[in-house]
């Protein structure tokens, strides 16, 4: 094999390790669990933390579609992890969707 054969297999192995990990199936283990589309959005809702203007920003922001709250038990897979606690979750259904939620929203 030459230089370059073993240089694109590592790559390429390197680059399928993390696909094959984020099939695994994981369950939401809150009631209260949530998630937004934007990362942008969960990591500004989780900066207010226990604010009085939580409840409003979650509320305008799932009004607007931008999050959701996710049911316990329900199935949903880790397809990328965003460091410090943050997590893209892919949920199932007809079309599959994917929000950005916190570790500790899943068992």
């Amino acid at each position: 094999m030459s230089k370059f054969g073993g240089v694109f297999l590592t790559a390429l192995l390197l680059g399928a390790a993390p696909v094959a990990q984020a099939e695994v199936p994981r369950h939401i283990a809150q009631e209260a669990a949530w998630g937004c589309r934007d990362r942008s959005d969960l990591i500004d809702l989780l900066f207010l933390g226990l604010s009085t203007s939580f409840d409003n920003k979650l509320a305008t922001a799932l009004g607007d579609g931008r999050c959701v709250y996710f049911t316990a038990g329900e199935s949903v897979t880790i397809v990328r992890d965003g460091g410090h606690g943050i997590v893209k979750v892919q949920r199932g259904g007809a079309t599959p969707v994917t929000y950005w939620t916190t570790v500790r929203n899943l068992d």
